[in-house]
């Protein structure tokens, strides 16, 4: 080791190298690392040497990875045994995943809380953004899930193992109700007094668990430190927060909007705001950590809050993850008690678009905002034999004659995410059915060129515009080539100069009041339709929205049958005026 000297970082570094450079397939290899570690550990203590932490952990986490799977492929015990012996280590040392699983170590494998979400969590970098708190790398993490994710029992464990590290701090943590946060109180006191279930007092055996107090009129907990305030306190938004704690390591929320009816208030948030600000974030101290968990409802909400109050802050971090992927596949496919893709659309063939989109999707819209709400906008059927049973919808049924024209306008897909929209309408009068549209975000353009051509075809227009702002003239040549001969109307490409919040919004009325939308039983959510359907619905003025491709489709719409020339009046004064 030539002047380095015996026992210090240098000397297990070079040491550790010389193990891990071998076969860590060989259980000695194993041995010799995690004694050595433990050595490590009484030389250069890792709760004081935080370099000498950082690296016992990536040696001993690349070490415990090469264990598990020798475990499995030979079932040795021996090597599950060191596994967990690693895990433990790791456990006692702020690593939030090992701390995770290891206090589940004794329990039957399909009655664990976190093993079987474990993927899924790792996945979504949750366990990476906890770990990243712990770290000092983030000061605020907040995330939304679909309710029975498991957000508020993760909640739990992991307060557990923070006042397991960290005895002497205090921590608080809200809710929107006292019943919650008197769950969130009953959870931490399970986890650490119930050693049959839970390794608590395995991880961390210097805390004397005959010296806690617990108060559950209070709902406080504390370990070692005799003072006024508690290792964990646990209060609701509405309670009494004054003098009753400080933070200086952890505060958590779950859940601060008590649902929809609160969400709906625009008032009733920005007071939740305030108490959040003046009642709660003061009760930080230097250093404190947040950790937000909450079902997005509102860009009001306190997560939405603090999104703007810390964008572009490096040291904040939002993750909201929905409850099905853009293609319709579930991101919870726990490995037990997981949510399919059936389970999911179940709950949104029962609830409005715009409910599923908050809870169970985490896209917060502005309710009060909305310019179509589906529950304003008129629907039809083909005929009267779809008309499912027991259907109270007000609807009409497209009538059977030939329609006086067929209309169709296209506002076209410019690049990045941008979709492509292009609704057909059949006029009857005043009234313009939408029974087809094109709604598609591809980047595969002679896909989406031909797809467009398609439904071109298939109805055959007598009337057709095409946007022509930035790429809109080539797709609209484009197109021409491929519907000439086979559809009766020429596109007209039309450039347009309107400002599009404005066009959208002078057109609402007579969108409402003129267009019918099929009903929500006659298409997929995951259609064209129905992804054009949950665009159209979900536009509000009081928030900023990614899309409104579909919505600006119908305001065109509704300019072109109102307007087929496209002309404007401009007042003139009469030529004979004065002379008679």
């Amino acid at each position: 080791m030539g002047k380095i000297t015996e026992g210090s970082l240098e000397w297990y570094r070079a040491v550790l190298n010389q193990i891990i450079s071998s076969d860590m397939t060989i259980y000695q290899n194993q041995k010799d690392c995690l004694d050595l570690l433990l050595n490590m550990n009484i030389d250069l203590p890792f709760n004081k040497n935080q370099e000498a932490r950082k690296m016992a952990m990536k040696v001993s986490q690349y070490s415990h990875n090469i264990a598990e799977k020798c475990a499995a492929l030979t079932g040795s015990g021996d090597f599950d045994d060191i596994y967990w012996q690693y895990l433990l280590l790791e456990a006692q040392n702020y690593q939030v995943d090992s701390g995770l699983l290891y206090l589940e170590k004794n329990r039957i494998p399909k009655e664990r809380f976190y093993e079987p979400r474990r993927n899924v969590f790792m996945q979504h970098n949750i366990i990476g953004s906890l770990q990243d708190l712990m770290d000092d790398k983030l000061d605020i993490f907040a995330l939304s899930v679909p309710p029975g994710c498991g957000k508020s029992t993760l909640e739990d464990f992991f307060l557990s193992l923070v006042g397991g590290w960290f005895p002497n701090d205090f921590n608080l943590s809200s809710a929107h109700s006292s019943i919650l946060t008197r769950s969130l109180y009953d959870g931490v006191l399970e986890i650490i007094n119930d050693p049959v279930e839970y390794t608590w007092s395995e991880i961390f055996p210097n805390i004397d668990l005959s010296k806690k107090t617990s108060n559950a009129k209070e709902t406080t907990v504390n370990l070692e430190r005799n003072g006024r305030f508690k290792t964990w306190t646990f209060r609701s938004i509405d309670g009494s927060l004054t003098g009753a704690t400080r933070c200086n390591r952890f505060l958590t929320a779950d859940d601060l909007v008590s649902g929809i009816e609160e969400a709906l208030n625009k008032n009733r948030l920005d007071t939740l705001w305030t108490k959040v600000v003046n009642d709660l974030r003061s009760r930080r101290l230097d250093g404190c950590k947040e950790f937000y968990i909450a079902t997005r409802w509102s860009v009001h909400d306190p997560i939405g809050k603090l999104q703007q109050l810390y964008e572009g802050n490096p040291r904040a971090r939002f993750i909201a993850i929905p409850a099905l992927t853009d293609d319709g596949k579930s991101n919870f496919l726990f490995t037990v008690n997981g949510f399919s893709e059936k389970y999911f659309n179940d709950a949104k063939e029962s609830m409005d678009e715009i409910s599923f989109n908050c809870l169970y999707q985490q896209k917060p819209v502005e309710r009060e905002g909305l310019l179509l709400p589906p529950d304003k906008l008129k629907r039809f059927f083909f005929d009267r034999e779809d008309v499912p049973d027991g259907c109270t919808d007000e609807y009409v049924v497209m009538p059977k004659r030939e329609p006086d024209a067929i209309w169709a306008v296209c506002d076209t897909k410019d690049k990045g995410t941008d979709f492509e929209s292009l609704p057909i309408a059949y006029q009857y009068g005043d009234k313009f059915f939408i029974p087809d549209v094109v709604f598609d975000d591809s980047t595969d353009y002679d896909i989406l060129d031909k797809k467009t051509a398609d439904i071109l075809i298939k109805h055959n227009p007598h009337m057709i515009r095409f946007e022509s702002n930035n790429v809109g003239g080539r797709v609209a040549h484009n197109i021409q080539k491929l519907i000439d001969g086979k559809c009766r109307a020429k596109i007209e490409p039309r450039f347009t100069q309107s400002n599009k919040e404005t066009k959208i919004l002078v057109n609402s009325n007579y969108i409402i009041n003129n267009f019918y939308f099929l009903h929500q039983s006659q298409y997929k959510p995951k259609s064209d339709y129905g992804l054009f359907m949950a665009n159209v619905t979900t536009y509000t003025t009081r928030a900023k929205v990614p899309h409104d491709d579909g919505p600006d489709s119908l305001a065109m719409m509704s300019e072109y049958v109102q307007n087929p020339l496209g002309g404007t009046a401009t007042a003139t004064q009469n030529p004979l005026w004065g002379r008679r």
